[in-house]
This record gives C-alpha cells, sequence and structure tokens, in this order.
C-alpha cells in the first residue's frame, strides 16, 4: 500500500514536473526569439533612422564597459561583497596569472572585431537578410569544431551544412542587382564625357549615397556587398573565437568563469579603445555622442544585458529549442522590418531559401556533433554549462 501511495504521488509530480517544465521551455522559446528580433531591429533601426549616424566603435566600446562592470559586479558577489577579497582575487587570478590572461586577448579581439561588423552589416542589410546569412556561423563553427576539437561531424550534419549553404545562397543571389550604384553609373559618365554633357552625371554621381563604414545606405549594390562581406567575416570569426574559448576551457586550469570573462573584458576594452582612436578625427569634429539617441543607448543595453537573459533561458532550452527559437525570431525579424521598418517584402525566391535555412537549422540541433574519444562524458557536460554561462558576457547579435 505504501509503495503504491508513493508511486502515485511520484507520478502525479512528475507530470505536474514534465507541464512546468514545458511551460518553462515555452517561455524560453519566446524569449530567445523575441530577445534575437529585438536587438536586430534596434540596431537596424537606430542605423538608418537617425539623420546623423553614431560612431560604431563608440557604442561597442560602452556596450563593453558595461559588460565589463557586469563581470566585476558577480565576482564581487562571489567574493562575499567584501571588497579587499575582491581585489586580492582579481590580482591573484588575473594579474599573476597573466599568462592565462593573455591567452583571452584572442577571442577578445575577435569579438570586437565582430561586434563592429555586425553594426556594419545592419547598417547596409534589411534585417531579414541580415539574419538568414548570419546563421552561416553554424557551418564555421562545426568545421572549427571538427578541426580543432576533433568533434565528430555524421552524414546529417553536413548534409544540414550544404542546405544552410544553399538557402543562404538563394537569399544572396535574389538580392537586388539592378540598382544604380556609384560602381554601376561610371559607364553612363563615360558616355556623358563624349556627348560633352557630363556635369549633369557628375552632379548625380555627387548626390548619390557614398556607402562607408559608419553610414547607413542600404539601397545599393556597394552597400549590400559591404554589408555581406561584413557577416560572412563575423561569421568565421564567431566560429573560431567559440571554439577557441571552449578549447581554453577544456585544457586550461579550472578558472572560474566569472574571472575568465573579467580577463576577457580588459582586452576587450583595450581594442574598443584602439578602434576608437581610429575615429577621433570624427570624434573631434562631432563628439564622442554624436547621433545618439534613445534607440542608440537601447541598443548598448539590450548588447550589454542581453546575454544575462539568454544564459538563464538556455538553462532550460536544448539544441532543437534554439533552433525554433532562430526559426521564429527569422519570421518575426521579416514581419516587423516589412511592416514597421519599411524594408522591401520578401520575394519566393527569398522565402524558399530562408525555409531551407530554417530547416537545415532544426534538422542540424537535432543530434548536435559528438566530442571526439579523448574527451570525458563529464568533460562535456563542463564544456557545455560553461559555454551557455560564457554568454552572459560575450554575447553577439544572432
Amino acid at each position: 500500500m505504501f509503495g503504491s501511495s508513493t508511486i502515485i504521488s511520484v507520478g502525479g509530480n512528475g507530470g505536474w514536473l514534465r507541464r512546468h517544465l514545458l511551460s518553462i521551455k515555452t517561455i524560453s522559446l519566446v524569449v530567445l526569439s523575441v530577445q534575437t528580433s529585438t536587438m536586430v531591429l534596434l540596431l537596424r533601426y537606430s542605423r538608418t533612422a537617425n539623420t546623423t549616424p553614431y560612431l560604431i566603435t563608440t557604442a561597442v566600446l560602452l556596450s563593453e564597459v558595461i559588460k565589463f562592470s557586469l563581470a566585476l559586479g558577480f565576482l564581487h558577489i562571489e567574493c562575499g561583497k567584501i571588497l579587499q577579497r575582491t581585489l586580492d582575487r582579481i590580482y591573484r587570478d588575473v594579474l599573476i596569472n597573466v599568462f592565462e590572461t593573455l591567452k583571452l586577448s584572442i577571442p577578445a579581439f575577435l569579438y570586437v572585431v565582430q561586434n563592429n561588423l555586425l553594426f556594419i552589416a545592419l547598417s547596409n542589410l534589411d534585417a531579414a537578410t541580415y539574419q538568414v546569412t548570419y546563421q552561416l556561423k553554424i557551418l564555421t563553427t562545426a568545421i572549427f569544431s571538427w578541426v580543432i576539437l576533433g568533434k565528430r561531424l555524421r552524414i546529417l550534419h553536413w548534409l544540414s551544412l550544404c542546405f544552410l549553404m544553399l538557402g543562404v545562397s538563394l537569399v544572396q543571389v535574389d538580392a537586388p542587382k539592378g540598382i544604380t550604384s556609384r560602381l554601376n553609373i561610371l559607364p553612363a559618365v563615360d558616355a556623358a564625357l563624349v556627348d560633352g554633357d557630363a556635369a549633369a552625371v557628375v552632379e548625380e554621381v555627387d548626390a548619390m549615397p557614398n556607402p562607408d563604414l559608419q553610414g547607413s545606405h542600404p539601397h545599393t549594390e556597394v552597400s549590400w556587398l559591404l554589408g555581406v562581406m561584413a557577416v560572412c567575416v563575423s561569421c568565421v570569426s564567431s566560429g573560431f573565437s567559440g571554439v577557441y574559448f571552449e578549447r581554453l576551457v577544456k585544457q586550461g586550469p579550472q578558472t572560474s568563469l566569472v574571472i575568465r570573462n573579467i580577463q576577457l573584458g580588459i582586452f576587450s576594452i583595450v581594442f574598443a579603445v584602439l578602434a576608437v582612436i581610429s575615429d577621433g578625427t570624427l570624434i573631434r569634429s562631432g563628439g564622442f555622442f554624436q547621433g545618439y539617441t534613445l534607440s542608440t543607448w537601447a541598443v548598448i543595453l539590450i548588447q550589454a544585458f542581453g546575454g544575462l537573459m539568454v544564459s538563464v533561458t538556455m538553462k532550460y532550452a536544448d539544441n532543437i529549442l534554439k533552433g525554433f527559437a532562430t526559426s521564429l525570431s527569422i519570421v518575426l525579424s521579416t514581419m516587423v522590418s516589412v511592416l514597421i521598418l519599411g524594408d522591401a517584402a520578401p520575394t519566393l525566391q527569398f522565402v524558399l531559401g530562408a525555409s531551407i535555412v530554417i530547416s537545415s537549422t532544426v534538422l542540424y540541433g537535432l543530434s548536435p556533433p559528438s566530442e571526439s574519444s579523448l574527451s570525458s562524458g563529464s568533460e562535456n557536460d563542463s564544456i557545455s554549462s560553461s559555454s551557455s554561462s560564457y554568454k552572459v558576457f560575450s554575447n553577439k547579435v544572432t
């Protein structure tokens, strides 16, 4: 009798637990999707709505400073909110252990470059095209994991990666190529010179937007190419830096992730400051906060704090859920960018390409790559947990 009642009790609690976890997973799906879409759309809006564009380098620097402050705050809490203990910990684990600290300079540099590139990409591409193309990071991460970490990729993985490339290619081929730009108007200038009517054409050329790293002119072939190149380089950077950090965690000493993020933050701020210095002339003429609006500050704060929210939801998310979250985010971004931001409505070819990308993303998540035979199961669990926690401070626009 006691055994029966115990079984009934466990069964009842198990049913409640399953429903509870299902609810949490549903909430996680919504949070991941909305957070990703909000970040992409806000960044896109902040770069296209303002008459005077803000400097990308200053926004990245402020975001890095906030993330570094968060890391220090978490360390202070970890040390019992005792200042002397916190300072001793920083001195021992960061300054004395300088060799381990220097190892974080590589991913720090890559993440700063990557964040700058993503601002450039969303200055020149619509939100939907950006998000679909950025899924190439799955391909780069898989390849680097295979080469550096020795993870085994099954036929299902290679098949999904091939479909991913096909889908992204369809989306990019669908991009407008017939729009007049500074490149394709040059033959008209030559013809006008022959006719003796160059002045009118020169005026037209001068009136056209000049796509540069700080401007936002998403309606020319030149800026489209700049945006796509920025996304592709960012995907390579994302894949390598993520795998490199995973290797550090796996093979290096068992250092606290908070300390790892402080080490990372030091170099991130240094590289971000160097990038700001490169914009010294623009800052002297227009000021550090030129072009800043509420949307700019919102982007900076979401970029800094968004990773914390994502890391909490990732506790209950699996690879399948992440795939669905990515898919839902692409759909949401496409709808909002068309209805609110005024981007062009997706064509049938774009929808086909995006659908292939979404399907391949979910397919890849059904069975994530397995570790090499050199890694133990407990170590793998530790790496998975570490990677999730790491996203608190190193989050990117997904």
